[in-house]
């Protein structure tokens, strides 16, 4: 409840997330007061400037209590947090643990694309800046895993290049080429970035560095394109009177925005962690409510560690 720019959206998400699905259950964790649901009591939140370790030794702290709370109870069954993206990592990690034969967890949001009915998992987008092919290789595991349980029968991998051939890229991309290729997944070969939300893929593999990079030039793409566009549609009376017209066709973009996935999920933790912007809207916090629900409820966790045991 500590979490984001504007932490009463927290509470605001949860009432609007149980309208939608009233046999949500919820243990708020924080410095709020509520008859309705359990609260865990912190005032102490971790802030964005600080070492993401100091989970180790702040164990008071919203994000440690709520990971814990996780780790040590079985009615809890994800975690979802606008905190610091460092801290509620690192807690993921150190706190609740890493599913049995991962490596590394990793931050996978999905990407919107130009097919409606396609979004594009890209794992990872920032938790791991120095990977090794083998991370990358379970990145693909799991990933293909996660699009199963969004009803992708057989997932298409691609591996983020800055060429499609086969002999493209920097020494960690060619050795995971050639491990994803030996693989039993779905593997269709190199991306480059210009095709990223074509819709031609389900998971696309990258460290961390260059996941976070993609991230952040599609969301300011995004915004640019937004700014662009009300500012023509504000130029002229004429211009005015499109905008009205077009209002309903307008509002639909809002689809491909951050805010309608809601929350990033941290896979590869024993219970689901779902990390949201902390400029979140209410309407992205409902969202990231329900990315943690469907993984939950999808026993994402036991289906990785079966993959991962036989390596598809």
């Amino acid at each position: 409840m500590l979490g984001g720019d504007l932490p009463e959206r927290n509470l605001q998400a949860v009432e609007a997330a149980l309208k939608i699905d009233p046999t949500l259950d919820f243990v708020l964790v924080g410095d709020v007061a509520s008859d309705r649901f359990e609260v865990i009591k912190s005032t102490d939140c971790i802030g964005n400037d600080e070492a993401p370790t100091v989970v180790r030794t702040r164990k008071d702290s919203s994000i440690s209590l709520g990971a814990y709370a996780l780790r040590d109870r079985d009615d809890c069954g994800a975690f979802v947090s606008a905190g610091a993206t460092g801290a509620v990592l690192t807690a993921a990690t150190l706190i609740v643990g890493r599913i049995p034969g991962v490596m590394r967890p990793a931050l996978c949001p999905l990407f919107p694309t130009l097919r409606d009915d396609v979004k594009t998992m890209v794992i990872d987008v920032g938790a791991n800046m120095d990977c090794k092919p083998e991370y990358l290789l379970q990145f693909a595991i799991m990933g293909s895993e996660y699009m199963k349980t969004k009803g992708v029968a057989n997932p298409r991998v691609g591996l983020v290049n800055v060429g499609i051939e086969d002999k493209k890229g920097n020494e960690l991309t060619q050795a995971t080429f050639k491990l994803l290729t030996e693989s039993n997944l779905n593997f269709v070969g190199n991306m480059e970035a210009n095709t990223a939300l074509s819709g031609d893929f389900d998971v696309l593999v990258c460290d961390g560095f260059v996941g976070n990079v993609l991230l952040k030039t599609a969301e300011g793409t995004m915004k640019m394109l937004m700014t662009k566009i009300k500012q023509s549609f504000m130029s002229s009376f004429k211009a005015k009177i499109g905008a009205v017209l077009a209002k309903g066709q307008l509002r639909k973009l809002k689809s491909l925005g951050a805010e309608a996935v809601g929350g990033s999920i941290f896979i590869g933790t024993k219970k689901p962690v779902v990390k949201a912007h902390g400029s979140s809207s209410v309407d992205a916090i409902v969202n990231a409510i329900f990315v943690a629900r469907d993984a939950m409820n999808s026993e994402l966790s036991i289906k990785i560690e079966k993959a991962l045991k036989t390596g598809e």
